[in-house]
Parts: structure tokens; sequence; C-alpha cells
């Protein structure tokens, strides 16, 4: 069976092709990074592997690429990460992960937020605490805490420093 991508207009491969059912219900790894499925019931769009339940057939619309997804309305899934799919990525994810967390983290050092910043920063990143903070050290080789804690020293040295205001403030 010839299953070589036949995009269409706006890059979608023939939403009507039993074919391409016929791949996400296999989880054909062939097309991870070439096929991605959106499902209207929930506006999310999945690679091909996702390990999700499989969408119902008339719920299901296909594309050549994630920009085409995206372009008709869809959300990345959270679990799979279709942005982030072979070919599509220049860098592993946990790096994209822990740089965007790093980030945040200085922005929350510069806000003042950093309390609470941790479990917001988790979940605007899509991920749990205990996630974020495996895969920070990892990446970074200190805890977030530690880096948050950091950030704030380096901010009140170049306050000291660079302005003329009175260490009380």
């Amino acid at each position: 069976m010839d299953l070589s991508l036949d995009i269409g207009n706006g890059g979608s491969v023939g939403e009507r092709d039993p074919r391409w059912y016929a791949v996400l219900q296999s989880r054909d790894a062939r097309f991870d990074g070439r096929l991605f499925v959106g499902v209207t019931s929930t506006g999310v769009y999945c690679r091909p592997v996702c390990r999700v339940r499989t969408p119902r057939r008339e719920n299901c619309r296909f594309y050549a690429n994630a920009a085409s997804a995206e372009a008709h309305g869809f959300r990345p899934c959270l679990r799979c990460r279709p942005e982030l799919a072979p070919g599509l990525s220049l860098v592993d994810s946990s790096q994209v992960l822990a740089h965007h967390a790093a980030r945040m983290l200085e922005q929350a050092a510069r806000s003042g937020s950093g309390e609470t910043a941790l479990p917001r920063i988790a979940e605007q990143l899509g991920v749990t605490d205990r996630h974020l903070r495996r895969i920070f050290m990892q990446a970074h080789g200190v805890s977030p805490i530690d880096y948050l804690t950091t950030q704030r020293l380096l901010l009140a040295k170049q306050l000291l420093t660079d302005t003329a205001l009175p260490v009380t403030q």
C-alpha cells in the first residue's frame, strides 16, 4: 500500500482517505513528523504515534505539517508535543523546556514574584513541578530554586552597584 503524502489545499492530506486513519490506528512511527491529526472534538492536534485513545474517524482532520494544523485552529497536544516531532525540532525538548523555565525564572526574579514562581511556571509549560525540577537539574546542574536565588542575588548586587538606592530599599 502506497502511503506517500498527497498534500492538498492548505496542507490537508485528504481528510476522507481511510489510509490516514489506518496510520493513526496503528500508530505507525514511519509517519511521525510527516503526518499530523487534528481532532475536532478536542481542538488538539497530535502526532500519529501519540498514546492517547484513538479519536473517532469523523472527528479527525489530517495535515502534512504542524503549521497547517495550527492554521486551522488546532492547538498542540501536551502529551506528544507535535511541535517537537522528529525533523521539526533542532534540539531536545527537555533542553527547550529547561531554557524556557530559566528565562521565566529570571523574569520572576526581576518582578519579585519568586515564591510562587515554580508551580506557576510548571503549569504554563504544561508539566508537573517534579518533572520541571528534574529536567532543570539535568540541563543546568542546579535546582530551579537555587537558580532563582542566584538570580535574585545578582539583581540585588546590580542594584547596589549601579544605582543610588540605599541598602534598605
